[in-house]
């Protein structure tokens, strides 16, 4: 009996866990226009000693393999929770662009190149980020990836290919890093 009641409260505790990251209550689910998404999982980026954002993968379902993810076209998010006091946004952008980069070919990085460009524009207006804002990344199958900050839209940018490139960021061969890929395949 005492077993049982240890695991119940092992298992009490890992879905707290899972829901609480860093000091953030993340949502369990979140509504993506129509579409109801449910948490996949979360994981923490950090550089050397800072923690830099928690990240939060929502799905229509949850998923465990990569490839299912990356080949699902139905709405995902992304959602980016800043923890640092307060950083230059060049320096998450950069992060992203390093990110693509190491997952992608030549070729492929040609392909994306004008949207990559279109991607670092809608943040010209945003000069820093601060503790507690949210970046969003929504993939929604009829207009692309809509990138947003604190729930406000900075625009849209076309092609599943593009998202899909964001994802890879956390989610492709070279992770930023491996236990954020681990935490967010849940």
């Amino acid at each position: 009996m005492k077993k049982l009641v240890a695991i119940f409260l092992l298992c009490v505790s890992m879905q707290v866990s899972a829901l609480e990251l860093e000091g953030l209550k993340l949502e369990e689910s979140v509504q993506l226009e129509n579409s109801p998404l449910v948490l996949n999982g979360a994981g923490v980026r950090s550089i050397v000693f800072f923690k830099m954002y928690a990240v939060a993968l929502y799905l229509s379902e949850k998923q465990h393999d990569t490839g299912a993810i990356l080949g699902d076209s139905k709405p995902k998010r992304i959602a980016l929770h800043v923890l640092v006091g307060e950083g230059d946004l060049e320096r998450f952008l950069n992060g992203f662009r390093k990110g693509i980069e190491k997952n992608h070919s030549e070729a492929q990085l040609a392909a994306l190149n004008e949207r990559m460009a279109a991607f670092d524009k809608l943040f010209a207006a945003v000069k820093k980020v601060k503790r507690g804002d949210v970046i969003a990344f929504d993939w929604l199958p009829a207009s692309g990836t809509r990138v947003s900050l604190n729930g406000n839209s900075l625009g849209d940018i076309a092609g599943e290919d593009f998202y899909r490139a964001l994802l890879s960021i956390w989610l492709g061969t070279k992770p930023v890093k491996e236990d954020v890929k681990k935490a967010l395949l849940g």
